[in-house]
């Protein structure tokens, strides 16, 4: 039986996804304005045209690789969370970005970049949906305290607490790998990972 044939989506979303990464690779060693599209177009061996007619600029680019990462950072804590038991959402939650932060630390890295600097490129990408999203989920979190079911907490602060705790392990990995003299195993992150649930869990009263 022959190979399927890869259909023009397949193929758009391969290529897409493959410029991502050079792009990520990048916009984190060089910074935005430092990053051409020949220079990414030179890393996967693709013409530049070809970049262009997926993300029309360099801008495009940049912008559409940002949105991905909000994309991926959020998916742990979607509409179905909302009847779910708090301790199963938050751990999947801190489950997801920190693995995000373990196999996507360059772009982390980029958009914390990207936020120091006042987010000057992306605000008008990102600001509405951040915006958005935290207030929805801001709004569940205080639904938990509202019915007794986590300690009183401010929402914005805990979900601020996590994000600093999760994104450590990709914005901070060089001062990781200074302290612990190797870049961790997988078996340390894994704890690294569970240290991380399991303080945000006590400190919620979910678990003894």
């Amino acid at each position: 039986m022959g190979h399927l044939k890869k259909s023009p989506g397949d193929i758009r979303r391969r290529n897409e996804q493959i410029i991502l990464a050079a792009a990520a690779d990048e916009f984190v060693k060089h910074g935005y304005k430092g990053t051409s599209l020949q220079s990414i177009a030179d890393r996967v061996n693709l013409p530049k045209a070809n970049i262009l007619y997926y993300f029309k600029s360099k801008t495009g680019l940049y912008k559409a690789l940002l949105k991905d990462i909000l994309n991926l950072w959020n998916e742990g804590f979607d509409d179905a969370a909302i009847g779910e038991p708090p301790a199963q959402v938050l751990r999947r939650y801190i489950e997801a970005k920190m693995r995000y932060s373990r196999t996507h630390p360059q772009e982390s890295k980029i958009f914390a970049q990207e936020i120091i600097q006042g987010a000057p490129i992306i605000h008008d990408v990102i600001e509405q949906p951040v915006i958005e999203w935290t207030t929805t989920k801001a709004s569940l979190i205080q639904h938990w305290v509202d019915e007794g079911l986590i300690k009183p907490v401010k929402p914005f602060y805990l979900l601020f607490l996590i994000w600093g705790a999760t994104q450590f392990y990709a914005d901070f990995d060089m001062e990781v790998l200074l302290i612990n003299g190797d870049p961790l195993t997988d078996e340390q992150f894994d704890e690294a990972q569970e240290f991380v649930v399991s303080m945000v869990l006590r400190g919620l009263g979910l678990i003894d």
